[in-house]
């Protein structure tokens, strides 16, 4: 059995879009379920449903990107060799001290990891940079029945990049997705959080904690009670996107690696990425707005 073939050719290539698909439509049926709820015994209140599923696809959404970074970092060069065919051992243990540079460097464009993701791969008579190889492994113009598909290819690498840069910023810090991960170390309440004009006494900024969740951070030598705004249409969104790079890394493997003995024209979809993914998302500042309050000092 050769493993990797069947790493690629069993992986659940689709396991988060689904998982998402299923937690936005609880949430379009948060009265159903509250309902159903408190028939069988539970003390819920619509608010609380709705704060539950909303931190579940909060957490899907990290959980997606921190496997995408999983996979993305797993096929970084080592020892000037691709990783592709040890992928499935690269990630069965733990990398962080070789993966949390890599993500921090794209998290602040660090002139260093652009270079490296920029640095040409060869393969037979090929050269595409790393990034490229990643995302569309060896697919190259001339394996294309359609050449002008690989403009498309070639087009989506700087959103790539920029998508990347955006996962990364949201997963560097992993306090609040451990906090969601383990949900006891979460603090949901209800209320709200207002700055007013003291001269018009109008609300300025503020923060309603039927949308937001609040978890333990520690900082330094204090602790604090981190309260972040939820934004669902991004995280639902961007599970998506994140979704479309895990189903090529994978699914392009599979089909080249199957057919290292089964020659011949073969069919593959692949997504394409452009500036569309996420220029609207990235204009609000919902996900932005967070508030951390001290609430012991070691």
């Amino acid at each position: 059995m050769n493993l990797s073939q069947e790493f690629f050719k069993n992986y659940q290539a689709n396991f988060f879009r689904y998982q998402q698909i299923i937690n936005q439509d609880a949430l379009d049926k948060v009265g159903y379920w509250t309902e159903k709820f408190n028939v069988e015994g539970y003390t819920s209140d619509k608010d609380q449903v709705s704060q539950i599923i909303r931190s579940h696809i909060r957490v899907t959404y990290l959980h997606c990107i921190d496997t995408l970074f999983e996979l993305v970092c797993g096929l970084f060069p080592r020892n000037d060799r691709m990783q592709d065919e040890d992928l499935p051992f690269i990630i069965s243990k733990n990398n962080d001290a070789f993966n949390k540079p890599i993500i921090q460097g794209i998290a602040e464009k660090n002139a260093l990891t652009l270079k490296e993701i920029y640095e040409p791969i060869h393969f037979g008579k090929h050269s595409i940079p790393l990034v490229q190889y990643i995302i569309y492994y060896q697919i190259n113009i001339e394996s294309l029945i359609d050449k002008s598909l690989y403009s498309k290819i070639e087009e989506s690498i700087e959103p790539i990049i920029d998508l990347l840069s955006i996962f990364a910023r949201d997963i560097i810090d992993k306090s609040e997705y451990n906090s969601l991960k383990h949900a006891l170390r979460a603090f949901p309440f209800n209320g709200f959080f207002k700055i007013v004009d003291p001269g018009t006494n109008e609300p300025i900024a503020g923060m309603d904690f039927k949308n937001a969740q609040k978890y333990l951070y520690k900082s330094d030598n204090e602790y604090r009670i981190v309260t972040k705004n939820f934004n669902t249409q991004r995280d639902y969104a961007y599970t998506m996107v994140a979704s479309n790079m895990i189903w090529n890394i994978i699914k392009v493997r599979e089909t080249y690696l199957s057919s290292i003995n089964k020659p011949g024209i073969g069919s593959l979809f692949v997504y394409f990425f452009s500036t569309d993914d996420y220029c609207d998302l990235e204009k609000s500042t919902d996900h932005k707005q967070k508030l951390e309050i001290k609430v012991k000092t070691n």
